[in-house]
């Protein structure tokens, strides 16, 4: 019996809510292989769809480890597939070995390793920024220029992420990122201004196609929250054709790929790949737009099938972040919603329920709720949005210290 596999490291949305469905859907035997097999349990004995016929542990960093598994466990597999940022490279070799539909190895540890992203830009000519590796305890490179963007050299989700001005805000970044990441490498990239677009991406090997992608605004510096995302906003339509051209010459050409660029001066610069996809809910966002199931589809390319027909994906879309300003507890929280407004699909969703205590990453992951707003026809949403927002009333309270 044939078998889709889903390595996965951490419980998420899109694995639980759409990529494991989505299997079992087009699959005889949907298999999760996971580092944290007790939370994956958990969540199966709770969860309404997330329904794996088998959820098995090995250390899912280490592709021998995982082939391993599959091998010793009898399996047939006829998909391999990650949708985590950690995994892509593993991943790739797994399914390579299987002889199965895979992402080039090569280029998901470019993409994952920033530092190899900004060397092979570099070599391939294509648009870039001047940057600096940096390993403690080491000294500051004597050419920086300021502002820079200081990150993980492999981070994710916007995590540890700052902008610094001078050099004695980047000594103080440096000494507070090492004291949570010992060995930790970052990558000082110098600042762009310009604002941030996203491209997504579809290919089956042989053609790589833009679906579409987000303006996205940011919060204020140092930090680079996203704040809101319009999908397929002015900015995005003008540069998506050379965007994609640049991601192309990367070496982007299969499965789903998210990526992001800053428009400079000078046009479109490359900022990072994700070579997975799109998250923080606008996976779901486009499932709900596209006419053939974002997740159905993504899987379909991993079982070597062409890309579906018509793959661009229109109408109108626009999410919102509600974004903790402050530690502390949810003392107030609205209720989760979908709505109709003739034909605009209004959806709030609660990522931080009351009685719920966190510290700020200052990062995605400060997110308390979100608004998802779509309509089939293009058409302005901030209307709709603003008149969504002034019914909800999200409360942070600071917590007694004993």
């Amino acid at each position: 019996m044939s078998c889709a596999i889903i390595i996965t490291h951490v419980v998420n949305d899109a694995v639980i809510q759409g990529f494991t469905p989505a299997a079992q859907a087009i699959s005889d035997m949907t298999v999760v292989i996971t580092d944290r097999k007790l939370e994956h349990l958990e969540e199966a004995s709770r969860s309404d769809c997330f329904a794996p016929d088998l959820i098995l542990e090995c250390d899912v960093f280490n592709p021998l480890d995982i082939i391993d598994v599959i091998v010793n466990q009898g399996l047939n597999p006829s998909i391999v597939f990650s949708n985590s940022d950690h995994l892509q490279t593993s991943c790739a070799l797994v399914a390579e070995f299987f002889k199965l539909p895979a992402k080039p190895w090569q280029t998901c540890l470019t993409a994952k390793n920033k530092h190899l992203t900004r060397q092979s830009l570099q070599e391939l000519g294509l648009p870039s920024v001047p940057s600096w590796l940096i390993v403690a305890p080491s000294e500051l490179p004597q050419d920086i220029v300021f502002p820079v963007v200081a990150k993980p050299k492999e981070g994710v989700a916007s995590m540890d992420v700052a902008r610094c001005d001078t050099a004695q805000q980047l000594e103080e970044y440096c000494q507070a990122f090492w004291q949570k990441h010992q060995h930790g490498a970052i990558l000082l990239e110098r600042f762009i201004e310009g604002p941030l677009i996203t491209l997504e991406t579809l290919g089956d090997g042989q053609e790589l196609v833009a679906i579409g992608g987000f303006d996205v605004s940011l919060s204020e510096p140092p930090y680079f929250i996203e704040a809101s995302a319009l999908w397929n906003g002015p900015i995005t339509r003008q540069y998506r054709e050379e965007c994609l051209a640049q991601l192309k010459a990367f070496g982007v050409g299969f499965g789903v790929c998210h990526s992001e660029f800053i428009i400079s001066e000078s046009g479109p610069i490359l900022v990072e790949v994700n070579y997975r996809s799109i998250g923080d809910g606008r996976e779901f966002l486009l499932d709900n737009l596209s006419s053939y199931g974002w997740f159905h589809s993504i899987l379909r390319l991993h079982q070597g099938h062409e890309l579906p027909g018509s793959p661009t994906i229109q109408g109108s879309a626009l999410i919102h972040y509600i974004v903790a300003e402050q530690d502390g507890m949810v003392s107030q929280q609205h209720a989760p919603f979908i709505q109709q407004q003739d034909d605009v699909r209004i959806q709030y969703q609660v990522l931080k329920h009351e009685g719920e205590s966190f510290t700020r990453s200052f990062s995605n992951k400060d997110y308390l709720a979100r608004l998802v707003l779509t309509s089939p026809v293009i058409k302005d949403l901030n209307e709709a949005l603003q008149e969504a927002l002034s019914a909800i009333n999200v409360t942070l309270v600071e917590e007694a210290v004993a």
